[in-house]
């Protein structure tokens, strides 16, 4: 499937459509990624809890060790949305090229560090039950890394194209492949032995590689234009001024977010399974919001790269109605039926009562998170990514972490003083960033539209816009 025809955001109605048209392909794309974790989590648990509780703590050092990376291709995104808006899309195909050495190269050492990776479980504490679980998992799931980094450059091309749908297929394919070799590798069906634990990691692994191959026919498939004028080395280097800062932060929030459910976790088992729940129902409610503002990251820096600052303003006005509307439809959601989510992941009377309460909080800092999420992924799109990065990693450790230390575990008011830092970061992220967007000096840069050729969109040219 090729880039989208070309179209402009010529009045609000226009920049809807065309976020939404962007938005949900990525959504489904990102809600497909949280069910391969479900899927291996849940083929796992007839092995027992402390196999459960290893994959667990292995899928989370290994969105810690992933993050940086995923971020760092961000830069690809941004790179080849100003591309194409430039009429260059050929340099986004060098910028991709670039991707996948650099995640070649990363995700060869990732999968060595996973070789030995017990002490990192040791580190976290973990007995030494989860902690074999654990190290098994992640040795298994690592020798996918390459394949892992590979495909994350390549999605975020095709994202900076415009064309979010072929992504979405692979990834649902993807989970499809994952799901019938988990079910084969982990319980020994299908003909295939038993590897238990580290059957979950290995179909994971074999599955990213199938994704990378099939992106990788996409992108060379795809040969149309002229010759990029980029060297390989360049278009790194480019690459990384964008999408470095972009995956330092991406570290430091998972950093912050593996502290707060540390913090949260010593306070007891009730505590810690509120949390998880809510935690759980959450994750999908944000992931149309987190869409949008990878949507709108796209748009704002195929805007930008024609040199359309008023139309920037649009398509990002655009995305924050698309995300405000959704996640005040989920919050209006979550004080209604709270009770009733909480109850579908257990029948603990006191879990549902808490993860209700953190519901409702929930309800109260979703609208000011998909502000919070919009604007900071038009910014990333605007290439403001080190002020962005500084910003947000300031704001989360200011507000996350602490909350859980003092309001839930000094004052006693235990996952629910947590959450309420929640609702200030989210609350000062929210101001910040339109604040930001909106009078940043990055803005200056675009005050003059560029000597761009009226006829620019042709069929060569990814769009902001869909028009199929």
């Amino acid at each position: 499937m090729g880039p989208a025809r070309c179209g402009r955001p010529e009045d609000s109605q226009t920049s809807l459509i065309g976020v939404a048209a962007l938005s949900w392909p990525i959504a489904l794309g990102l809600l497909g990624d949280a069910t391969m974790g479900l899927v291996d989590a849940r083929l796992v648990g007839h092995l027992g809890p402390a196999a459960l509780g290893g994959v667990g703590l292995g899928l989370t050092l290994m969105f810690l060790f992933y993050a940086g990376i995923f971020g760092l291709m961000r830069g690809v995104k941004v790179r080849t949305a100003f591309a194409v808006g430039q009429g260059s899309p050929e340099d986004g195909r060098r910028y991709a090229l670039a991707g996948v050495v650099v995640g070649c190269l990363l995700g060869v050492v990732v999968f060595a560090v996973g070789r030995q990776i017990g002490w990192a479980f040791r580190l976290l504490g973990a007995g030494p039950n989860l902690a074999e679980h654990g190290a098994e998992f992640f040795s298994a799931v690592s020798c996918g890394a390459p394949a892992a980094f590979v495909t994350a450059a390549l999605v975020q091309h095709r994202q900076g194209l415009g064309d979010t749908r072929t992504p979405m297929i692979i990834g649902v394919a993807g989970n499809l492949v994952n799901a019938i070799l988990a079910y084969a590798l982990i319980g020994g069906h299908l003909g295939f032995p038993a590897y238990g634990v580290a059957g979950a990691g290995f179909a994971t692994a074999v599955t990213q590689g199938c994704q990378a191959a099939g992106l990788l026919v996409v992108l060379f498939r795809d040969r149309e234009g002229q010759p990029s004028r980029l060297d390989l080395r360049q278009a790194a280097r480019e690459v990384g001024e964008l999408g470095l800062p972009t995956g330092v932060h991406f570290v430091a929030e998972t950093l912050a977010f593996t502290a707060f459910a540390a913090i949260i976790g010593s306070l007891g088992e009730l505590e810690m399974a509120a949390h998880q729940v809510a935690l759980s129902v959450l994750r999908v409610s944000l992931l149309p919001g987190v869409a949008v503002g990878e949507a709108a990251s796209v748009l704002v820096g195929q805007t930008l790269g024609r040199g359309e600052l008023r139309g920037a303003d649009r398509v990002t006005q655009a995305a924050v109605r698309l995300a405000v509307g959704f996640m005040a439809f989920c919050a209006v959601l979550f004080v209604v039926f709270g009770h009733d989510m909480a109850g579908l992941f257990t029948t603990d009377q006191r879990v549902v009562d808490s993860a209700t309460q953190l519901l409702w909080v929930a309800a109260g800092f979703q609208v000011l998170d998909a502000i919070n999420i919009v604007f900071r992924g038009a910014l990333r799109g605007a290439k403001d990514v080190r002020m962005t990065a500084y910003l947000g990693t300031a704001i989360v450790w200011t507000c996350v972490p602490t909350a859980a230390f003092f309001l839930g575990r000094q004052l006693g008011w235990g996952a629910l003083g947590g959450w309420c830092g929640f609702v200030l970061e989210t609350t000062l992220a929210s101001i910040i960033f339109t604040f930001r967007w909106r009078r940043g000096g990055w803005r200056s840069e675009y005050s003059r539209p560029l000597d761009v050729p009226s006829g620019l969109c042709d069929d060569r040219l990814a769009s902001t816009l869909c028009t199929r």
